[in-house]
């Protein structure tokens, strides 16, 4: 994009599986009057549906529709538009093996404008895991996807808010594969993208803490070992790569989040899946939003999931949509400084 179309940040959101909640709250998030003026939003899903469901919901439909040429010409984009992807025959509540395919269709088309910076970035709203299998996409969920689109192997999820912002280790597996693949290397690897990844987004990571596998972090070693024979390891072998780093732990988990939360950390890496989202949700469920570290773009998400038994019902809350609408833009706006600071050193 050229300096003077990027005056506006533009966005790419993905209204998810459209017989989930996603077209909804991403239709209510376009007219959000406070982020009007901030942005410019590109809708990509189905124009049908959308449009059917802003009328279940009583909204106005005020989008121009525009096409993937448009955005590869590279130009300024209209305030609030929608890219076309029609979709099979899909009732708001019934996902399916067509909900999963259109779903896939959405994160391709956006994912494939992010990655020519044709977008400043891209915002998902909730997928069907189940239901994006069915139509052929062998990923446990989004994160793993857009890696493999972007080809890249090291990848993270974090999950942020102004309190309390988390990595985890290990992401969409069974608990049962958590303590039998769980390694030293992987650790590490979370641990090396926190502190390159959060620096590029402005974000603090001068005091990491590392959570625990086992209760109590093992208790030298009465509950696990884990935390010695590969947690210890891997913090060591960061604090040798990242002098200026302060990492601390492995800290049983029942305590650390808490610790986290009230300043005493900038970010905790949590060992699996719920030990993370957990506590992230109890403190900030609708303000939290999911952020792929490692990818070539910014992707953020919301925190909730399709929610298909409340899909086309008008009562979906668009809070979470918000919230990462409003961090795209502040990553997107913080990577653009210093990038425009490296140039500046260069």
């Amino acid at each position: 994009m050229s300096e003077s179309q990027n005056v506006l940040p533009q966005l790419g959101i993905t209204t998810g599986d459209p017989a989930g909640v996603g077209p909804e709250i991403s239709l209510l998030a376009a007219r959000e009057k406070s982020l009007q003026g901030l942005c410019r939003l590109v809708l990509f899903g189905s124009w049908e549906i959308l449009q059917s469901r802003a009328a279940g919901a009583g909204l106005p439909f005020q989008f121009e529709k525009i096409s993937i040429e448009t955005l590869t010409e590279g130009r300024p984009l209209p305030a609030v538009s929608i890219v076309d992807i029609p979709a099979g025959d899909i009732r708001a509540g019934a996902g399916s093996k067509a909900s999963g395919e259109a779903a896939a269709q959405n994160i391709l088309a956006c994912a494939s404008a992010c990655l020519k910076s044709r977008l400043d970035g891209m915002v998902t709203a909730p997928i069907s895991k189940k239901y994006l299998q069915e139509a052929g996409y062998l990923f446990p969920g989004h994160t793993e996807f857009l890696a493999h689109l972007a080809g890249v192997s090291e990848i993270a999820m974090a999950f942020l808010t102004d309190r309390l912002k988390v990595v985890l280790a290990t992401i969409h597996i069974s608990l049962h594969d958590v303590v039998h693949t769980l390694t030293a290397e992987q650790v590490y690897r979370a641990l090396r993208i926190i502190l390159t990844e959060f620096p590029r987004f402005g974000l603090p990571c001068g005091r990491v803490a590392v959570a625990g596998l086992n209760p109590h972090a093992g208790e030298s070693g009465i509950m696990g070992t884990e935390e010695e024979e590969i947690i210890k390891p891997a913090i060591d072998r960061a604090r040798t790569a990242f002098p200026r780093a302060a990492i601390e732990g492995p800290f049983p988990a029942d305590t650390l989040f808490w610790r986290a939360q009230n300043g005493e950390f900038d970010v905790v890496l949590a060992m699996y899946h719920d030990q993370g989202l957990a506590p992230i949700k109890v403190i900030g469920f609708g303000e939290s939003v999911n952020v792929t570290l490692g990818l070539p773009f910014i992707r953020t998400s919301v925190d909730h999931g399709t929610a298909f038994e409340i899909a086309g019902k008008g009562i979906a809350r668009h809070d979470s949509m918000n919230s990462a609408i409003r961090w795209a833009l502040r990553l997107a706006q913080e990577r653009k400084i210093r990038s425009q600071e490296s140039g500046v050193r260069r």
